[in-house]
């Protein structure tokens, strides 16, 4: 048995008279829109359309969106600089070069 909400004193009357038996719940202060999103689960709506005795009918749907499996890291080789540090300039370590070794240094050496 389907549950019958309204929003207006008009759309409950007019339900009031052709559905007698069912229940109608009348939430005057609220939109359809707000109904839907702070109750969570699927409603079918049946919305006014511009004609004279026209409808539309309106699904909402709640699928669940996974949360990201990680917080993005900011990059290392990236440095605070400027006035106050408001500007991200790259930095890159120097690295120490090698000079080549003579091969009986290097037998030495280990």
């Amino acid at each position: 048995m389907p549950n019958w909400t309204s929003f207006d004193d008009e759309t409950s009357f007019a339900l009031r008279a052709k559905l007698p038996e069912q229940t109608i719940v009348e939430l005057p202060d609220r939109s359809a829109m707000e109904h839907a999103l702070s109750l969570g689960e699927t409603i079918v709506a049946v919305l006014p359309c511009r004609g004279l005795g026209q409808a539309a009918l309106a699904v909402f749907r709640w699928n669940p969106i996974p949360l990201p499996a990680c917080t993005p890291t900011p990059p290392a080789n990236m440095r605070a600089g400027g006035f106050l540090g408001l500007t991200d300039e790259p930095f890159f370590e120097e690295e120490e070069t090698q000079s080549k070794k003579r091969w009986w240094r290097r037998f030495w050496d280990g």
